[in-house]
């Protein structure tokens, strides 16, 4: 058994070594930079040491000429050093942000609607992949990718210089690194077990936070706040023990791994100190003065420094594979997008034919709905159902939002009949999000080159004109976060003006009057008449007044889409 999963695990390794590696893309140009520039620090810094030693045997020859430009040739290399390594950070910060927003650009387009396809990740994942996973991996690649090209270049050259200076000083160097690979594979091991249950307490801790913010009117209602409290007190303390948990883990391996460094700096400096004071001699080595002791001493650090960056980078390396992973899943479980709409507006009423039209989620067991129906062009169809009985699902279909899992849908014009475009038809829901801006910049949120007057039209069709004018600074006032608050009619309003700017022949209402009451549903239900005139309308609804409007009522039952049949008729 066994023989079978290794193969199946090292293959799954190299998938995700290359998931984590392709990430570092849009970085790569930065990081290449910033190696180059920790390459020519070590050389700095092996040249200032260099020059300290030679100052130093320079006092103890009363060489004065000697000890003046050896100060001087510390100064300057001193400050390439710095120059150098402060560089070298600007451009792997550099590259870390084009690595965190190349991230954030494939999140963007497999999250937002925008993108054409409907994402089944949660919110609290979304927000979670967004703000902290992008940073994970591009933290990562800012400390690690640098270091794989520098490292081995700075560690040959300070092992060359110790090698030409006094060579048993430098095979004690090469002893000890062979014991220090296997102290890194440690570390990664505690630290793979350790990511992975990190991230699950991490993704348990978001969905408890966001759940309980969007619910907390209902909880307060429920009299369930201290129980919510409690739950996620208990959330935040189990990662806060996992986290204790990596961090002890990382702890004990950086431990060992000092242990191995300072053992070997220590035998350098017994064995120099000895040898100059007389006490001990190689067979064949070279005569060790002031100068050549000196710099082992100063140098035999820098051979261990990348190997510490690189134990460090090692421990958020498996992090970092989680995040990647994460962030793939996400992009990828998204479906592929669909064709946009290019060109001009139908200039005609829109039809829409389903033609054996089935769709069944990843996963389940059986289709969320089937539909064979003809929507004529410039009625209006309302479509009513049980809650989740699939309507929300059909709208989504009819916008190209969805693919169907079999069957055909179809936009039909006069001369024209098309699949679903994105971008062709006007959607409003029965959430209306106002952004953190003024009115106007709310609806010409789908279109944000509307002119003045095609606003002010658009105000006239929702029948909003009024309200707006009673506003503190009318189409400048602030909505949103922070900003003036308008009634949930109003903002429905606000969605029927943002869609009839839109200029599109098909609309798609989701519960457009959802949760209102009976006047504020009546003002929505005439907004939409005036704005709809002469487009084909399709309406996901439970409401009785709303149907009531439509030409056509439509019925999912069972997950099927009941042929249509007059209003007057039910």
């Amino acid at each position: 058994m066994n023989e079978t999963s290794e193969p199946g695990a090292t293959g799954q390794q190299k998938d995700d070594d290359a998931r984590l590696t392709a990430c570092a893309a849009p970085g790569r140009l930065w990081f290449g930079l910033s190696s180059a520039l920790e390459t020519l620090e070590t050389l700095f810094t092996i040249g200032r040491w260099g020059a300290l030693a030679w100052a130093a045997q320079a006092v103890m020859d009363r060489a004065a000429a000697h000890e003046a430009w050896g100060l001087v040739a510390f100064t300057v290399t001193s400050v390439l050093a710095l120059g150098a390594g402060w560089t070298a950070g600007v451009l792997a910060e550099r590259g870390a942000r084009a690595v965190a927003t190349g991230l954030r650009h494939q999140l963007t387009g497999a999250l937002l609607p925008a993108s054409g396809r409907i994402s089944e990740t949660g919110p609290a994942e979304a927000a979670w992949a967004m703000v902290d996973l992008a940073d994970d991996v591009a933290d990562f690649h800012a400390q690690a990718a640098p270091l794989s090209r520098s490292a081995p270049l700075s560690m040959a050259a300070v092992l060359a210089v110790t090698a030409a200076v006094h060579w048993p000083a430098a095979i004690v160097l090469v002893l000890t690194t062979v014991l220090l690979p296997l102290n890194m594979r440690l570390a990664g091991l505690f630290a793979q077990a350790g990511a992975d249950r990190q991230s699950a307490a991490t993704r348990h801790l978001n969905a408890v936070v966001l759940d309980s913010y969007r619910g907390i009117r209902t909880l307060r209602e429920l009299g369930a706040v201290g129980r919510r409290g409690r739950t996620l007190t208990a959330a935040a303390e189990r990662l806060n023990r996992v986290t204790m948990s990596v961090l002890r883990r990382a702890f004990l391996s950086g431990m060992i791994m000092d242990v191995v460094i300072t053992f070997s700096i220590a035998v350098n400096a017994t064995y120099i100190g000895l040898s100059l004071l007389g006490y001990v001699r190689a067979p064949d080595a070279p005569r060790l003065d002031l100068f050549t002791g000196l710099l082992v001493l100063l140098v035999c650090p820098m051979y261990f420094a990348p190997l510490r960056a690189r134990a460090a980078a090692f421990h958020h390396r498996e992090r970092a594979m989680v995040a990647a992973g994460t962030v793939r899943d996400i992009v990828e479980d998204t479906p592929a997008e669909g064709p946009r709409l290019s060109g001009p507006q139908p200039t005609g009423p829109v039809g829409v034919s389903l033609t054996g039209v089935r769709f069944r989620h990843d996963g389940a067991d059986h289709d969320t709905i089937g539909a064979d129906a003809e929507f004529a062009p410039g009625t209006w169809t309302a479509v009513t159902g049980a809650s989740g009985s699939g309507k929300s699902t059909l709208l989504s279909l009819i916008a190209g939002l969805r693919l169907p899992s079999a069957g055909a849908v179809w936009w039909q014009t006069s001369s024209v009949r098309q699949a679903p475009a994105l971008g062709g038809c006007a959607w409003v829901g029965q959430q209306t999000v106002l952004l953190d801006a003024t009115v106007r910049d709310n609806i010409r949120l789908g279109r944000p080159d509307a002119t003045e007057r095609q606003v002010r039209q658009a105000l006239d069709a929702a029948g909003l004109s009024t309200v707006i004018a009673g506003l503190p600074e009318g189409l400048n006032t602030r909505l949103g976060e922070g900003g003036w608050g308008v009634s949930t009619g109003e903002a429905r309003r606000i969605a029927v003006a943002r869609a009839f700017l839109r200029g599109a022949l098909l609309w798609l209402l989701d519960e457009p009057t959802a949760h209102l009451d009976a006047d504020s549903e009546r003002e929505v239900l005439e907004a939409l008449r005036r704005a709809t005139d002469g487009c084909t309308v399709v309406i996901a609804t439970h409401s009785f007044p709303l149907a009531a409007a439509a030409d056509t009522v439509l019925t999912i039952d069972d997950g099927v889409l009941h042929a249509a049949r007059p209003v007057n008729a039910c």
